[in-house]
């Protein structure tokens, strides 16, 4: 089995499955970022988007690990490939980012250097770990290099739901801020640490 089988998660493809005709961010395991609104969900695998309602572009916009927004027509992205996903959208997060300001964070739990069959047994120690965090302000890292913080609603079916504070991409000192994006909902299985922020 390939590794986007291993992170693939088809409950998080259920849900996304409820934002049909509305603007998602789509989060990469290969650190791009996809902005545009979900028209459909083709063999419940591929996602189909067109520009988004809100964007100030006629394009869907793509973030790359880089830093760089690049805009297509359209665009059919493999939903095994997404690790996350950003909802409730307010402004263009690509246009209206937020600061980047550091943030103070402790008991980080994170993933060493191991194989990949230890590393999948400590991912899933760190989701039995989070369910402990419900309510708590806490601060996510994935696969391809994303940071999520916000306040955890929920973490079932190996999702988590988070109300956002920020969320930092690869390639860019700044962040999607919650005055963009109000919820954002992770796939556990690409999950790499967790961790409490200071509220001090």
């Amino acid at each position: 089995m390939g590794f986007l089988h291993e992170i693939r998660n088809l409950e998080f493809i259920k849900d996304l499955e409820r934002e049909i005709n509305t603007d998602v961010l789509l989060f990469g395991v290969d650190g791009f970022t996809y902005y545009g609104n979900l028209q459909a969900i083709e063999d419940c695998r591929i996602a189909f988007l067109t520009p988004a309602i809100t964007a100030e572009s006629n394009e869907v916009e793509i973030l790359t690990p880089g830093g760089e927004i690049r805009e297509v027509t359209f665009l059919r992205v493999d939903l095994w490939s997404i690790i996350a996903k950003g909802s409730g959208i307010v402004n263009d997060p690509f246009n209206n980012t937020g600061s980047g300001n550091a943030l103070n964070v402790n008991g980080v739990i994170g993933l060493g250097q191991r194989d990949g069959e230890e590393q999948r047994q400590d991912g899933h120690d760190l989701v039995c770990q989070l369910r402990r965090m419900v309510g708590d302000t806490v601060v996510l890292t994935t696969l391809g290099g994303f940071l999520f913080e916000g306040t955890l609603g929920a973490a079932d079916n190996c999702l988590a739901l988070l109300t956002v504070n920020s969320i930092f991409v690869p390639g860019t000192d700044q962040c999607i801020s919650n005055r963009d994006v109000r919820s954002v909902l992770v796939n556990l299985e690409s999950l790499t640490s967790i961790s409490t922020v200071c509220c001090c």
